[in-house]
């Protein structure tokens, strides 16, 4: 019996060693299902990149667009306050131009060019205390779009980093 039994491992151990090879070299082959996922998420993170740059692309062509053209979407809401400000202080000098000298109409209308010229002078205040603050009311809906296109591209690089460092980490196990 015990010469069987050598005879029998003689013969079993080549074919177990070699078994046992193969399982180890198709474990080793095949990537885990946790590498599969860090794959397609990194895959997924680089595609949202993309649509992120071509976006700000957009966003900023059209921000330059529009202060090419003097149109208000270039203009941030504080800005805007101020252009109207302006605007109504031109008027106020044409009314009062074209009013009789010591007439109460020119009185009138120089006491709303006085109101109009503090006015002014207050929304210009906000408007640069609000840039000093990074406040978004200083900002146009342009310039805006663009700030947040770049937050998210920030983002995206960000998450590819992570992605490749812990894809990275799950094909070292």
């Amino acid at each position: 019996m015990t010469m069987n039994m050598k005879s029998t491992y003689k013969t079993c151990l080549p074919a177990v060693a070699a078994a046992l090879a193969f399982v180890a070299v198709t474990a080793i082959a095949q990537p885990s299902p946790a590498v599969k996922e860090d794959t397609a998420q990194l895959k997924s993170d680089k595609a949202a990149l993309q649509r992120e740059e071509k976006q700000m692309k957009t966003d900023t062509k059209a921000m330059k667009s529009d202060k090419a053209s003097g149109r208000m979407a270039a203009e941030s809401k504080d800005a805007e306050r101020a252009y109207k400000d302006r605007q109504a202080i031109k008027g106020e000098k044409k009314d009062i131009a074209a009013d009789k000298p010591d007439s109460l109409q020119r009185k009138s209308d120089q006491a709303a060019f006085s109101d109009q010229q503090k006015k002014l002078k207050a929304d210009k205040a906000k408007l640069k205390a609000d840039k000093a603050e990074g406040k978004m009311a200083a900002e146009s809906k342009d310039a805006e779009r663009v700030y947040k296109d770049r937050q998210a591209i920030k983002g995206e690089k960000k998450d590819i980093a992570a992605d490749a460092a812990k894809l990275k980490a799950d094909q070292k196990k």
